[in-house]
């Protein structure tokens, strides 16, 4: 049996290493554009501050694909899917056939779109090229404008700040993950943020870049005014990796439609990762999420699958973390826009800076928010993953002891 894996991250990794535990003999063969061994795109921002050395972002050694039996093609760009030959085609006028195919390709930095994009100076932080091309180019530089304050945003701006970098932040919100934090939580990381020198400014975003001399100085924001920088990162999202997929149905805007055993419309086609859009464990619904663990998980199920085996994905929960030096914020499940028939316990320990917020419906933990004190979250993920029934809605004297 021919497998082939486009993408060597953390879906095609966890799907190829299942893969071979199923199949022993199978020929598994990894894509990958990048030319150089796997990585924690997590720890670039990490990497960005100086916390965490080049070294340790490696996920494997350099004998890696030897000693799993894969073959790597690293630096292959792939241009076109062909399922009717069941073949591959590369940038480079390679040709590879598989028998059974999985798309863990992932996702690149999405720009908006706004005049002055391609001046110099401007960047976003995905992969280790995107993290050495700002390193050189941060030289010389003192003000420094982050576009985006989401997750990735967030560590972008404090990584340059503990640089020495004057970094200002910019929200298009009423505050920084306005999807996921309810007013009270935003309200305490926005405290955070401005506690550690970074400047924030919520309702407000980029209209136009200028510079001179082909290098960006100064953005002109949605109110008018100019906001001088001689480095502009944007951290506003991500768009698929499925412009190869053009013609075969498969690629869909916000990503690849899968089912529930991670399967395509195709049947000897799988994907998985940030290229899909998972179903939610909690509504069922479709939506393309990028959380790295849920990619692992996704990874798993696919390289089973591609054996033959016939798992189901449950679905993903939504849960990420931030840690910005010493404030510490865990979310998951439905947002604070999703859950306005639910029942929601919150309380605040002020003089620790502890706050949590518990949502339930129909007896069922479904939504959570830990602030500062973030040691029982995985206590909580367990029951909203297992959908077990929750103890009675907790009160607030009894959150903490």
């Amino acid at each position: 049996m021919r497998y082939l894996i486009i993408g060597a991250s953390a879906a095609g990794l966890a799907a190829a290493e299942t893969l071979r535990q199923w199949d022993p003999r199978g020929a598994v063969t990894l894509i990958s554009d990048e030319p150089h061994p796997p990585y924690s795109r997590p720890l670039l921002t990490y990497l960005l501050s100086g916390e965490v050395s080049l070294e340790k972002i490696w996920l494997k050694g350099a004998d890696y694909f030897r000693e799993w039996g894969f073959e790597a093609l690293l630096g292959e760009r792939v241009v076109q899917v062909a399922p009717g030959d069941r073949e591959v085609r590369l940038r480079s006028g390679r040709v590879r056939p598989y028998d059974r195919l999985l798309i863990a390709s992932g996702a690149r930095p999405r720009l908006p779109g706004i005049p002055g994009e391609d001046l110099d100076g401007v960047f976003t932080l995905r992969t280790l090229a995107d993290w050495r091309r700002l390193e050189s180019g941060l030289n010389g530089v003192r003000e420094v404008v982050v576009v985006g304050a989401g997750a990735v945003g967030l560590k972008t701006a404090d990584a340059l700040a503990q640089r020495g970098f004057a970094v200002t932040l910019l929200a298009r919100g009423e505050q920084p993950l306005s999807r996921v934090l309810d007013p009270t939580a935003a309200a305490m990381l926005m405290d955070a943020v401005t506690a550690l020198g970074i400047g924030l400014r919520c309702r407000s975003w980029p209209v136009a870049l200028d510079g001179a001399g082909g290098k960006v100085d100064r953005l002109t924001l949605n109110n008018g005014r100019d906001l001088p920088a001689q480095a502009v990162i944007f951290s506003v999202g991500v768009t698929a990796n499925v412009e190869f997929l053009e013609g075969t149905g498969l690629g869909e805007p916000g990503g690849i439609l899968v089912d529930r055993h991670l399967r395509t419309r195709v049947p000897e086609i799988f994907a998985a990762g940030d290229c899909i859009q998972p179903h939610h464990l909690l509504t069922g619904e479709q939506w393309p999420y990028h959380i790295w663990p849920a990619a692992v998980d996704q990874g798993k199920v696919a390289g089973a699958n591609l054996a033959g085996v016939g798992r189901s994905y449950p679905g993903l929960l939504p849960q990420n973390s931030l840690s910005l030096r010493g404030f510490k914020v865990i979310f998951g499940g439905l947002g604070p826009h999703d859950t306005g028939d639910c029942e929601s316990v919150a309380v605040m320990d002020r003089s620790r800076g502890h706050y949590r917020r518990l949502a339930y419906r129909q007896g069922r933990l479904v939504g959570l928010t830990l602030v500062g004190a973030v040691a029982d979250a995985g206590i909580y993920f367990q029951l909203m993953s297992q959908r077990l029934p929750a103890p009675e809605p907790v009160t607030p004297g009894r959150l903490w002891g």
